[in-house]
């Protein structure tokens, strides 16, 4: 997958642009809604509702007409023009978290109904890393439960830049206040850290308004974390039957090619073999093809099964020493090398520094 891998089902996107759906009738309400004070209200407002989508989609190279997106996708490339039209046109840099603020269950139709009728927290989350997946491959949600510890990360599978920001915003604050309805917004009960992989853009403070709780830029990783036993509460709109049927509306009418995408595929089956990765003949094998049938598509689309393993392998890194690891040696082993000046060797290469001086930035001490 790159930037030009038409993967993501317009009609999936369409539901984040159609912004009026989500304005109110007046500036009063729409600047309380939207949680700031916005300059020249009145004009964006304006601006939102006199949005063009289908003039939109041309300028970002498009071509679809107005009978309906069913069966469209896009690349990557063509949802980051669409975000810089929709920047320039409301001259708001912080354009993710009023959208965000803004969108409610309703607003992201079936996959929204999915989530919230799971029995669990966890059931919502392992629902929500599904319809990433197959909604818009470009990013990955994961829900981790550790000890007494629990979060939910975004990462990059294709870097978004110089919209990463944009993309976690919008996701982020939008599932903060879907959890927060949903609790009755009792503090006991809300994600108590916000953790962000990049620095301060130039309005932290309009973070903190959004999320009630601590906000950390440059940590490392995206993620909003919290007690881990707010996985095991029960959804107050739980229903099985609901459930299954807006997911299979859902998937009825916005189709998707990301679980046929074999580079995501593979880097799937990697993360589920942690600690023992399958050699390539097996991982084939998983997959339902021969080894020399996985290399032929891994490179048909830039990739080879050694580039993914180092991706996952990586990503665990990065995760362990963030998470307080400190056993350089443990984790070479763990990912399979053969010492550890071999992982420090391939580490120095993915970050650019070693493994101990990455350790130093997390405020850990090497063991």
């Amino acid at each position: 997958m790159d930037l030009d891998t038409e993967c993501i089902p317009l009609g999936h996107i369409q539901t984040y642009l159609n912004m009026s759906k989500s304005i109110p009738d007046n500036v009063d309400r729409l600047i309380k809604r939207v949680g700031i004070r916005l300059a020249d209200a009145d004009e964006k407002m304006q601006a939102v509702l006199n949005m063009d989508q289908y003039e939109m989609y041309r300028r970002a190279g498009i071509q679809v007409s107005e009978d309906g997106v069913a069966g469209y996708f896009v690349t990557p490339r063509q949802v980051l023009k669409l975000i810089d039209q929709a920047m320039d046109l409301l001259g708001m840099p912080y354009l993710g978290l009023p959208m965000g603020n803004l969108m409610t269950v309703t607003h992201h139709g079936m996959a929204g109904l999915a989530v919230v009728t799971q029995p669990t927290m966890l059931d919502s989350g392992r629902v929500l890393e599904r319809f990433f997946r197959e909604l818009f491959p470009p990013l990955e949600l994961s829900v981790h439960i550790d000890g007494q510890r629990g979060w939910l990360q975004i990462d990059e599978n294709l870097s978004l830049a110089p919209y990463t920001h944009f993309f976690i915003e919008l996701n982020l604050v939008s599932f903060y206040n879907i959890f927060a309805d949903l609790v009755g917004h009792d503090p006991r009960m809300m994600p108590d850290r916000l953790e962000l992989n990049y620095p301060d853009p130039g309005w932290g403070h309009i973070y903190r308004r959004y999320f009630k709780c601590p906000v950390i830029f440059d940590a490392g990783r995206n993620a909003l974390s919290g007690p881990s036993f707010l996985a095991d509460v029960d959804m107050p709109l739980a229903n099985r039957l609901m459930a299954m049927t807006a997911e299979k509306t859902l998937f009825e009418n916005i189709p998707t090619r990301a679980i046929r995408m074999v580079p995501l595929r593979l880097r799937r089956l990697l993360v589920r073999y942690y600690g023992a990765f399958p050699s390539l003949e097996n991982a084939a094998r998983e997959l339902g093809m021969s080894g020399r049938t996985l290399r032929r598509r891994l490179a048909d689309d830039g990739t080879s099964y050694q580039q993914e393993l180092n991706f996952v392998r990586e990503k665990f890194a990065r995760e362990y020493f963030q998470r307080g690891g400190t056993s350089i040696t443990e984790l070479a082993h763990l990912l399979g090398y053969a010492d550890s000046s071999a992982f420090a060797k391939a580490f120095r290469g993915w970050t650019g520094i070693s493994p101990s001086d990455f350790m130093q930035q997390q405020g850990s001490r090497p063991s």
